[in-house]
């Protein structure tokens, strides 16, 4: 996501609407690790509550990927969110605690893959414009600038 945030001020009239989902919503596929099910739901509390949900999602991502933590772990997403300024991390606990989002999750699990045919993520779309990812691998900033770019036209 921080080519996103780097590119998306060239673009002032793209508006960004966050459609977080699972990775890998099978489970019954160990290799598939980690599963982001408790971290979608965590971005989907921090929406919900007006939060900066870009900035979460890069505070997981470097959870995850730099200091190696698991972001299946609830108190790691507490401490994402604290950390990019979530008021309230004991209402995002006890919402994890209680599944509050698994519904909105799950919905946005089908729309995204039963739905909009994603097979990967991150998934960009804007009306006929779409940019998948390669599984395992990504996009690039460029290819990212020049879907940017083609929404603009």
């Amino acid at each position: 996501m921080d080519y996103l945030s780097e590119l998306i001020s060239k673009y002032p009239d793209v508006e960004i609407i966050w459609k977080p989902i699972e990775a890998h919503p099978k489970h019954e596929e160990p290799d598939h690790r980690p599963y982001v099910n408790l971290a979608v739901q965590a971005c989907l509390y921090v929406k919900d509550t007006k939060g900066d949900e870009l900035a979460f999602i890069n505070s997981v991502y470097k959870a995850q990927y730099e200091d190696g933590l698991s972001i299946e772990d609830i108190s790691t997403l507490v401490k994402c969110a604290a950390d990019v300024g979530v008021a309230d991390t004991v209402a995002l606990e006890t919402a994890l605690k209680n599944e509050k989002y698994k519904t909105a999750m799950l919905e946005a699990n089908d729309y995204a893959y039963e739905q909009k045919g994603v097979w990967a993520v991150p998934t960009f779309v804007y009306g006929d414009i779409r940019l998948d990812s390669v599984g395992g691998v990504g996009i690039t900033k460029e290819q990212l600038d020049e879907f940017l770019t083609k929404c603009c036209a």
